[in-house]
């Protein structure tokens, strides 16, 4: 996955060391000295210019980014957030520092904002690690696998039949505050919370048929 982090904060810096490993990670900061100084502290690349610009955006690699995350101010994250969502970034996770300002992202249309008061940067790895809302919560085989957590959705051409897939294995089905098994009577109902392994070349076909999309 391809992701931009823009600010060289302790957040910014923090998250691209620990993400850094399973993504391929490019750092924006506006201030050279400090875009000089994490450029030492760490394996992402970094370029040093204004965020809000999006020439310099595309240049640190917009179009083809899977996930944008913001640390900068609220007023140059909006701006951000907006170049990121006109050039269909799949994934945009804003940094809000003031709380009041939260409902202008989500006018926006963004659903993964995170607040900086007690700003987690494990949480945000746990947003990055999501499809849509769907939560990948680990990888196994080198990448080769994944365990993901879907809710079956309305629509989903899976409500009413049996608790299986094709193309991967459901472990667990989680269904009104009850953990399940699957048994070969179990039928699956729209709001079932699912453990499912799934092949990564799967993932897509997979993700079809839980959510109907």
């Amino acid at each position: 996955m391809k992701v931009i982090i823009v600010g060289g904060s302790a957040n910014g810096l923090t998250l691209a060391n620990l993400i850094g490993d399973e993504h391929e990670i490019t750092i924006v900061e506006k201030e050279k000295e400090l875009a000089d100084k994490i450029a030492n502290e760490t394996h992402a690349l970094v370029i040093n210019g204004d965020a809000t610009d999006i020439s310099l955006l595309k240049e640190a690699g917009l179009n083809q980014a899977d996930a944008l995350v913001s640390t900068a101010s609220d007023k140059d994250n909006l701006m951000i957030c907006q170049i990121a969502k006109s050039e269909n970034v799949p994934k945009i996770i804003p940094i809000v520092r003031d709380p009041k300002n939260e409902e202008l992202f989500t006018k926006l249309g963004l659903s993964h904002i995170v607040s900086s008061v007690g700003t987690n940067v494990t949480a945000i790895k746990n947003l990055l690690h999501q499809i849509g809302d769907v939560r990948i919560l680990a990888q196994l085989g080198g990448g080769e696998v994944q365990i993901i957590e879907p809710t079956i959705a309305e629509g989903s051409s899976l409500i009413g039949q049996p608790a299986k897939l094709k193309y991967a294995i459901i472990a667990v089905v989680y269904r009104s505050g009850e953990l399940m098994i699957p048994q070969e009577k179990t039928m699956l109902e729209q709001g079932d919370v699912l453990l499912v392994a799934v092949k990564t070349k799967d993932l897509q076909k997979v993700m079809q048929l839980i959510t109907g999309k």
